[in-house]
């Protein structure tokens, strides 16, 4: 569990850093930062939470497969409708939160598959 904490406090420095130097530019900037990595971050904490406390074995790795692809198209889906609903909901500025959602999404979604290999790897048999 701590691997996911530690990933949690990295993407909210990030977010947190990326959002301060937004600030300076102009608010809205700043807006759009945090608005594009709050999703992607909240998600994949969600789901590494999850994961882990299935606790994974090697005999049932299909399943946690099934888990894995499931979760990647459930987040995709919520990204999707959280882009939607913020874009033409919000007048903030569209460049600053198409690109935090982005870094966000892949950095955590890399993140994430490096952590179920490592847990899936290191299950019992």
């Amino acid at each position: 569990m701590r691997p996911a904490l530690a990933g949690a406090i990295l993407g909210a420095l990030f977010v947190a850093g990326s959002g301060l130097v937004c600030l300076v530019a102009g608010g809205a900037s700043a807006m759009a930062v945090f608005a594009g990595g709050i999703l992607p971050i909240a998600t994949s904490i969600g789901s590494l939470c999850i994961f882990f406390a299935l606790k994974p074995d090697t005999g049932s790795q299909r399943k946690y497969q099934r888990f894995i692809l499931i979760n990647f198209l459930v987040k995709v889906v919520l990204i999707g409708l959280w882009t939607a609903l913020v874009i033409l909901a919000m007048q903030l500025p569209r460049g600053p939160f198409v690109a935090s959602l982005l870094v966000n999404f892949f950095a955590w979604h890399f993140y994430e598959a490096y952590r179920y290999q490592q847990w899936l790897m290191t299950a019992p048999r």
